[in-house]
């Protein structure tokens, strides 16, 4: 998932850019992300592509 523009989230449509824009302002709560983008409100198919960006940022943050 490196294309900034790739749609994370298709119930909400949420991609991929704006998750990682949040991630970057420091917000790395996923509930938190949830209820900004509305990302997982839906189906939650999304869940393990969020989790896994908000996993990968972190361990690049360390």
């Amino acid at each position: 998932m490196n294309d900034d523009t790739e749609v994370l989230c298709y119930c909400s449509g949420t991609t991929t850019g704006q998750i990682k824009k949040l991630l970057e302002q420091g917000t790395v709560d996923i509930d938190r992300i949830s209820r900004i983008t509305g990302a997982l409100s839906g189906c939650g198919g999304c869940e393990f592509d969020l989790q896994a960006l908000v996993d990968n940022y972190k361990a690049t943050e360390n």
